[in-house]
């Protein structure tokens, strides 16, 4: 039986999850609505094919943001929006929104979605489920 969390640890996942995706969905929109402008950005920032690297960009952003939203997979979803951030920060310095939604990706890559998820495992979880399938796979038959 799990310990379910309360009060502020119940809610802060949900707290992160809001941060990161008001704060990136502009941005990751722009990166199709203004996609000269995105690819001078980043040549400006001196990231490597600027032309692949904004659709690359938008769609991970993009694809972080339905996962958070909606609890499925948030860690991941989470986890790639982190790395995006760090590119970000290294590249562009880091502003209140960048920093912003690094913090709120890296809360959720910790703590998970929170309530209203609708697929949020651990990484214990996945390890220990990965691990009783090896093991039936490998069970010899009676």
């Amino acid at each position: 039986m799990r310990n379910e969390p309360t009060g502020l640890s119940r809610w802060l996942p949900v707290v992160f999850r809001v941060v990161a995706v008001v704060l990136t969905a502009y941005p990751a929109v722009r990166k199709f609505t203004e996609y000269p402008a995105r690819v001078d950005a980043f040549e400006g920032y001196g990231l490597p094919f600027p032309e692949l690297a904004v659709p690359f960009t938008g769609i991970v952003e993009l694809v972080a943001i339905v996962s958070i939203t909606f609890g499925i997979a948030g860690r991941l979803g989470a986890g790639g929006l982190a790395v995006g951030m760090v590119i970000a920060i290294v590249a562009a310095g880091p502003n209140p929104f960048s920093v912003l939604v690094f913090v709120s990706a890296v809360g959720i890559a910790v703590a998970g979605t929170g309530p209203y998820s609708s697929w949020d495992p651990t990484l214990g979880d996945l390890v220990g489920r990965l691990s009783a399938e090896k093991r039936a796979a490998t069970a010899p038959d009676e």
